[in-house]
């Protein structure tokens, strides 16, 4: 039930990202939903549930978008990477790595979209496409973090809490 919930939400973004957002622009881009929303499933899910819905929904992104098929996929792939290292924190909140995981994610996403967009043979400008397109989108999709977030943590189980917390393995002093 909850990869359907997943699927139903990740299409809904999609949809959103193409029909919606263009039409929002903050610092000169558009905040990616759909990226947001796999990282903040990473980061509050277990590392099982992220290996099938972040690849899910950049399969999404790709299909509803003009960028060539598997660009989201690639882009996404470290979202559960550094989900994955963040479990290793030693606080019992997950919105600091949520916002942390958006903006590394938004920036390796843009790096490999500029990778995969010029390997196609289309033209890009280095200096534009990280000083005007990737930064912003790092800031941009850090500031629309709350939105998606918020839901996800709100229907997401809630792991016992100890004598030491949540998640923390050991002990803070």
């Amino acid at each position: 039930m909850r990869y359907a919930i997943a699927f139903i939400v990740a299409w809904f973004l999609a949809v959103l990202n193409v029909s919606v957002m263009p039409f929002i622009n903050v610092l000169g881009v558009s905040p990616d939903l759909v990226l947001i929303f796999a990282a903040s499933w990473a980061v509050v899910r277990n590392e099982d549930e992220a290996l099938v819905v972040v690849p899910m929904a950049g399969l999404l992104r790709d299909l509803l978008s003009s960028d060539p098929l598997g660009t989201s996929i690639i882009g996404f792939a470290p979202i559960v990477i550094l989900a994955a290292v963040v479990r290793l924190q030693a606080i019992d909140s997950d919105f600091i790595p949520a916002l942390l995981i958006v903006a590394g994610g938004s920036l390796t996403f843009g790096v490999i979209q500029m990778m995969v967009l010029a390997g196609t043979g289309q033209n890009i400008l280095l200096f534009h496409s990280v000083f005007q397109v990737i930064v912003p989108s790092v800031l941009v999709n850090a500031l629309f973090t709350p939105i998606i977030y918020s839901p996800v943590r709100w229907l997401s189980p809630r792991p016992a809490t100890g004598l030491m917390g949540a998640r923390r393995l050991t002990s803070p002093l």
